[in-house]
């Protein structure tokens, strides 16, 4: 008996602890500010009528769609380079000069686009980790072309999904100041606003809408992805990519997107852009339809007629178990193979898109 009551007592802690664990939990998920705010009633209202793909509090997507899709591929043993690597430090950042065109790939997605002397920010992580806290989740590899103290006034800012490796809180809230107008899917903007962000700021737009801003259009364009901060409220928020035109130049980013005819549509909706930035990083069979595998990111640009692809999503963060420089290599090899005109520049290169022909090495293989 008396080991009985032993066991019920040790059971009985057990069971409080994790109570307490599970409270703990969904507090954190509830309150904490990074994981942000979901849309209410009247905003799920709005979406049901804008669009069928809105329904039981969710957006879905154009295809039948599961997150997990197999059993993940093996990790590799080079899942991150042995050193930090390095980043080009710009000591100054000149606006674009009318007619031209400039990008600056800082690692992972982000990237700032430079178009008829606007500054377009996309998807801006400057953490150490693309993770609710700093002390845990993936820890970036690479350095900082620049940070939140050196970014420079930003006309536009376009976050394409609410993960963790693309809206991140300190950075938004560290840069706010500097951000004129911010571009967002639906549901971005709840959050945002939950942030303290002006909403007159703020332009949520579903897919294939755009907005004029100073003389550019700007179109959310549809992607194959999910979202979700809070796991307990998948898919609350929208996902996309973004189509910008200006007098000049036109421009496509794809977001986070498995492959599927959506790059067809875009052609035919919007035309040829003259530089693709397209997701060609963190792709696994276990997860073959959320991210694109490079050979499927040069085909896409091949579909929508592209002039020049650089394939992003890859060399700041590890979120899949390849090679840290594996997407390069096989999107190189995919282009060359294709006959698709791919550029890589470095983490931080300002690339003119006039001379973008210049920027085509294989730096990688400077590091293990």
């Amino acid at each position: 008996m008396k080991i009985l009551k032993i066991c019920g007592k040790v059971l009985l802690i057990i069971v409080i602890i994790i109570a307490v664990i599970l409270v703990i939990g969904l507090l954190f998920l509830e309150f904490y500010p990074s994981v942000g705010d979901t849309p209410d009633k009247e905003k799920q209202k709005e979406y049901g009528a804008k669009t069928d793909l809105y329904y039981e509090k969710q957006f879905h997507n154009e295809l039948d769609f599961e997150v997990m899709t197999g059993e993940a591929s093996p990790k590799s043993d080079r899942n991150v380079p042995e050193n930090k690597l390095p980043a080009e430090t710009p000591e100054s950042i000149e606006r674009a000069k009318s007619g031209e065109m400039k990008i600056t790939w800082l690692g992972h997605s982000s990237s700032l686009l430079q178009m008829n002397d606007k500054n377009i920010l996309i998807d801006p992580i400057m953490s150490d980790r693309a993770s609710p806290v700093g002390f845990a989740g993936p820890a970036r590899f690479a350095e900082y072309a620049f940070d939140t103290n050196t970014v420079p006034e930003i006309d536009v800012l376009f976050i394409s999904h609410d993960h963790y490796d693309h809206l991140d809180y300190d950075t938004i809230k560290a840069i706010d100041s500097k951000v004129s107008n911010y571009i967002v899917p639906l549901g971005i903007d709840v959050i945002l606003k939950g942030w303290g962000i002006d909403e007159s700021k703020l332009h949520p737009l579903y897919w294939w809408e755009s907005i004029e801003l100073e003389g550019i259009s700007y179109t959310v364009t549809p992607a194959e992805h999910y979202t979700g901060r809070n796991p307990l409220k998948n898919n609350a928020t929208l996902w996309g990519g973004l189509y910008i035109k200006d007098s000049s130049h036109n421009f496509y980013y794809t977001g986070d997107t498995g492959y599927y005819d959506l790059f067809e549509q875009v052609y035919d909706k919007l035309g040829a852009p003259d530089l693709m930035l397209a997701d060609s990083g963190q792709y696994d069979k276990g997860w073959a339809t959320t991210h694109m595998f490079p050979e499927e990111t040069v085909q896409a640009a091949k579909d929508v007629h592209a002039n020049w692809l650089i394939p992003v999503h890859w060399g700041a963060y590890s979120l899949s178990n390849h090679a840290w420089d594996e997407p390069p290599q096989r999107a190189v090899k995919a282009a060359d193979e294709q006959g698709v005109s791919l550029a890589t520049p470095r983490i931080g290169q300002t690339v003119n898109y006039d001379d973008i022909a210049s920027f085509t090495e294989h730096w990688w293989e400077e590091y293990k």
